[in-house]
């Protein structure tokens, strides 16, 4: 097995059709399916956050769940969050500096805050 076979298996769960903030609290539905067939559920509570701290352009924007995917241009093992908008929420979540202006980067303190403050709203995504 490749390195590219292992990240495509790790991958596998990966969440489709990702919907809105706001398609999430209009239909009261708090789920999002994955590519191997599962549901997952996203707290109301981490939902009840991010609509606390998205402007309303962001609510119509952020799709759930925010991707944090491996940095492979960091100089140690690092993490990141890409997109204008997800990148933006992360960034005023966790008080941390963007790194581009569309990408903030997490060491790992900040990759286990984010995902403590919102586990399932969150997915981890492995990029070679």
């Amino acid at each position: 097995m490749d390195v590219s076979d292992l990240i495509r298996d790790m991958n596998s769960c990966i969440p489709v059709g990702r919907r809105t903030l706001v398609e999430h609290i209009d239909s009261n539905d708090f789920s999002f399916r994955t590519k191997d067939g599962s549901v997952c559920e996203i707290g109301k509570d981490e939902i009840g956050l991010l609509s606390d701290i998205c402007t309303e352009m962001e609510k119509m924007v952020l799709r759930l769940p925010i991707f944090i995917s491996t940095d492979a241009g960091a100089d140690a093992g690092a993490w990141k969050v890409d997109g204008t908008t997800e990148s933006e929420v992360v960034s005023r979540l966790l008080g941390k500096a963007k790194f581009k202006p569309d990408t903030v980067r997490l060491h790992h303190p900040d990759m286990m805050e984010l995902r403590r403050v919102l586990p399932n709203a969150t997915f981890i995504v492995f990029l070679p």
